[in-house]
């Protein structure tokens, strides 16, 4: 019998999710510790549960090394408190993970769905929060090539069928140690690789200002298929453009800056084309698909994107709003940002998005006096979002917290 998972305060997290009374950091950015940054915390720590669950439901059919390093993972995770676990689990590949895999009882090994529910194993991996622990590592975790560790943002290699590797954490150290003689031990201080590393067996992948960029991890590879990914070259080329524009942002909106800081875990960066583009995919949380044009409109993606991001996990509690007929909702709704009807979320969505997005032009152009094509942008989205809301409050029945955010849109969309 699994014991329900718990939240902060130590209660059933079905408990927290019915505590809920306010959306506040979700309309605008806001300092930390409001209903959203609780929010983001309790779907890791979700997160972690699913992924245990999953685990346990395929011990059966593992063979026995597989069901080894199951068993331990899953006693690893019970002994750990629920804050440790919402971080380990508070990266984007967390998700994929938690959405688990299938097992083979026919004949014994991993099959894939969208991971291998042993992969996520990876997520306990160099991170202070693991201490004093060793894992062998299952052959079935390389059959796709190497393994993504999130936390040293790095891939790990084990070429060899026949090689054993053992992971261990022990006196604030990651060590790995393969059967064919090769070992690496990394300093365990949560600063991810030392500057220079080097090592045939253990890939560092590019960041950009800090954040990790998943072009090459294969988990990303789905998702970014249809936008077409920047090249090494092009991404290196563009990250002094990405510096610039948050620094930009935290001059002109620290508050957008600092919340962007804690809820964007990864950053996917597309080939840059006539137009700017940017995405977020709920299947990969905290992640920001985009391409880097100018620094102006890099703060522009960051905004809308990130009001995207806190959407989408709030909405894990609360559905904010649906539409007045099953009728009305299945013809969809006509949006000012898009030339097919769109679902009643579609139109949440983009006044939420646009509102953010009037607000950083509305603080670009008090920064930048000279910054016309923000005058541009801010007039053009505050029609939008106009009407969009008056679209909204048509075809809309808010839920209770809905409600406030819907009270809020109107504010905002009056002071625009």
């Amino acid at each position: 019998m699994t014991a329900a998972p718990t939240g902060k305060a130590g209660f059933p997290e079905e408990s927290l999710q019915s505590l809920l009374t306010d959306c506040s950091g979700l309309c605008y950015p806001s300092s930390p510790g409001t209903t959203m940054d609780i929010l983001f915390s309790l779907s890791a720590l979700q997160r972690s549960e699913r992924f245990r669950n999953r685990l346990h439901a395929a011990l059966e059919a593992m063979d026995g090394n597989e069901r080894r390093l199951a068993q331990h993972v899953i006693v690893l995770l019970d002994s750990l408190s629920p804050d440790s676990r919402a971080r380990l689990f508070a990266n984007p590949l967390a998700e994929i993970d938690a959405a688990g895999g299938t097992y083979s009882a026919h004949d014994n090994h991993c099959i894939r769905g969208t991971r291998q529910v042993l992969a996520g194993v990876r997520h306990l991996i160099h991170h202070p929060a693991v201490r004093n622990t060793t894992f062998i590592l299952s052959p079935c975790l390389f059959n796709e090539g190497p393994l993504y560790l999130p936390h040293a943002h790095a891939l790990l290699f084990n070429e060899d069928p026949d090689a054993t590797l053992a992971f261990t954490e022990r006196e604030e150290s990651t060590h790995f140690v393969w059967s064919d003689g090769l070992s690496l031990t990394l300093p365990n201080d949560g600063n991810g690789l030392p500057s220079g590393f080097d090592h045939p067996r253990l890939q560092p992948l590019p960041r950009i200002a800090g954040f990790p960029v998943l072009n090459a991890v294969a988990e990303a590879a789905p998702f970014l298929i249809s936008f077409e990914p920047a090249s090494q070259e092009e991404i290196a080329q563009s990250a002094e453009r990405f510096d610039h524009a948050l620094e930009l942002l935290r001059q002109i909106w620290p508050l957008a800056y600092h919340a962007l800081r804690r809820h964007v875990s990864a950053l996917c960066i597309l080939e840059q084309r006539n137009h700017s583009r940017s995405h977020s995919p709920p299947e990969l949380p905290g992640t920001i698909l985009m391409s880097l044009d100018d620094v102006e409109c890099i703060g522009d993606l960051l905004c809308h994107e990130s009001s995207h991001l806190r959407m989408n996990v709030f909405r894990l509690y609360d559905p904010i709003a649906h539409a007045r007929s099953v009728e009305q909702e299945e013809a969809g709704f006509v949006s000012p940002w898009r030339p097919d009807l769109r679902p009643l979320r579609g139109l949440v969505d983009g006044v939420h998005a646009f509102l953010n997005v009037c607000r950083y032009h509305q603080r670009l152009r008090e920064r930048l006096p000279d910054a016309w094509a923000s005058g541009v942008i801010y007039e053009r989205q505050k029609r939008n979002v106009i009407q969009a809301n008056a679209a909204l409050r048509e075809h809309g029945i808010p839920t209770e917290l809905g409600k406030m955010l819907l009270d809020k849109f109107d504010q905002e969309a009056a002071l625009l």
